[in-house]
């Protein structure tokens, strides 16, 4: 029997590329809507558009939303709560000292026209008070998530309240996999909340980011391709790059990086868009993530040795996005010719090229300007100063331990690392190493986590080959997934 939530993904698959095919016609255009109590229609349009940007996380234009909201209608509830959510929602920032100012004036106002509100709505601005009380971080999320599970109880038929009521659940839990690797109560509540608004709304696109960040943390992204492909379908207004963007996140974990370059083009593009016309609080807000986004476009084209269509589409970036690209490509001489006055990622990138050249002044220099360099960071620079320095030993054993970090605190994604994978470098040192056996468990774990990455598929095969073994598999698949002019070869690798 189809499940409610099944048969609600389905309904939106049929407009999403790679579906079955249907009538040809424009994507449809990405919506938000809650209605809520003002007799103003333009503020109703005013609070749509906030809830929209919030689910797009742009709530720097969330904000602009709902405070024009409030000019139209000062008694109108809900435009304070939007004001008070656009510093909460967000998850990976969901709080800032200049947000909680912001917030806790907002629930001020709201309650001061509460006469002006529907129930639900007191409901929803006593719930964000707990936010914005007194205590820590810590307790004030605690709090919040306490009170949405309890409006999402008493309100199963609201299904933008429900996928609020998740994303203040999923904030306030640091962990939402047990010890052994299950979800949590927590996990499983958020879950439950954003199925339940799917059943309600099939398209209601918070619920379909959060189920992708929920399932991809708790490793059931095969989950979430429904997700990712309703994210896919929809044409998005200027200022929501993010929700295309999400979609990569599942792509990257089920190998199709195809779709994940187009919907991070995508969302490139709509930031560049969006950019163009001006420097305002939505503009500013987005701008920390549009790095991210590009991120994912330059790690697909160069997963499958498109690297010339990356290097194009770096060169209208900044120099922290081609430096990074140059350290993915092995281009040391690249990186040396571009910013060498940069702290952080551009300052490891610089690290890594002198230590692969031997230049261990300049390695040392470098890696000074990165700022607490991380163990992840130390133990890259270690291993890209023993390939340089021809010490295969001291190579394997740097990159032992920074794959040690990516089984337990660190994930190894590659939207963290994919510049220098950390799993594919430590297969090739073993290669170099002259470690087939043990070259052949990382690539095969490898390509469990990342399927179809054909750097992955060809170290394994061969892996294989310097056994003995038969590498006609992982060679066939490498073969249907490179698309680079020429093969890959070991100093490709990591």
């Amino acid at each position: 029997m189809t499940s409610p939530l099944a048969l609600a993904a389905a309904l939106l698959l049929t407009a999403a590329p790679g579906a079955p095919a249907g009538p040809a016609g424009p994507a449809p255009e990405a919506q938000a809507h809650w209605t809520i109590q003002t007799s103003d229609p333009q503020v109703q349009a005013l609070f749509d558009r906030g809830l929209m940007m919030l689910y797009a996380f742009d709530v720097g234009e969330a904000q602009v939303a709902f405070g024009a909201a409030v000019q139209r209608d000062p008694d109108c509830a809900m435009a304070y709560w939007g004001l008070a959510e656009a510093d909460a929602i967000d998850i990976n920032r969901p709080s800032t000292p200049e947000g909680e100012r912001r917030g806790e004036d907002a629930v001020a106002k709201a309650r001061a026209h509460l006469a002006h509100a529907a129930p639900a709505e007191r409901d929803l601005i006593e719930a964000m008070r707990q936010r914005y009380g007194k205590g820590t971080t810590s307790a004030k999320f605690g709090r919040y998530a306490d009170a949405m599970t309890a409006f999402a109880k008493a309100h199963q038929d609201e299904p933008n309240g429900l996928v609020i009521a998740g994303f203040a659940v999923y904030t306030a839990n640091d962990s939402l996999l047990d010890a052994q690797n299950e979800m949590t109560p927590k996990a499983r509540e958020v879950l439950a909340d954003v199925d339940r608004a799917l059943v309600l709304e099939p398209s209601n696109l918070g619920a379909h980011h959060l189920r992708v960040h929920l399932l991809e943390e708790v490793r059931r992204w095969d989950d979430a391709v429904p997700d990712a492909a309703a994210l896919e379908a929809f044409q998005y207004p200027l200022g929501e790059s993010h929700l295309p963007h999400m979609a990569g996140h599942i792509w990257a974990r089920t190998g199709e990086y195809d779709r994940l370059v187009n919907d991070n083009v995508r969302a490139v593009d709509n930031d560049r868009a969006w950019f163009a016309l001006g420097n305002g609080p939505g503009q500013k807000y987005m701008q920390y993530y549009h790095d991210h986004d590009v991120d994912f476009v330059l790690y697909g084209l160069t997963t499958e040795g498109r690297n010339d269509e990356a290097r194009t589409f770096a060169a209208r970036e900044d120099t922290f996005s081609q430096v990074r690209l140059a350290l993915r490509l092995h281009d040391d001489a690249r990186i040396e010719q571009l910013d060498t006055s940069g702290i952080g990622a551009i300052a490891f990138a610089h690290a890594v090229a002198a230590a692969r050249l031997g230049q261990l002044d300049v390695m040392r220099a470098e890696s000074a300007k990165t700022g607490a360099l991380d163990g992840q960071r130390a133990n890259l620079i270690e291993a890209a100063r023993a390939l340089g320095a021809h010490d295969p030993a001291a190579r394997v054993a740097a990159y032992a331990r920074a794959y040690a970090a990516t089984k337990t605190d660190l994930p190894g994604d590659p939207k963290n690392y994919w510049s220098m994978p950390i799993g594919e470098g430590y297969g090739a040192a073993l290669l170099a190493s002259d470690k087939p056996a043990l070259a052949e468990t990382v690539f095969a774990a490898e390509l469990k986590r990342f399927p179809n990455d054909p750097h992955l598929e060809w170290g394994l095969a061969r892996a294989l080959a310097a056994q003995g073994k038969d590498d006609a598999v992982p060679r066939a698949a490498y073969r249907a997934h490179w698309k680079g002019p020429r093969d890959l070869t070991l100093d490709d690798l990591g």
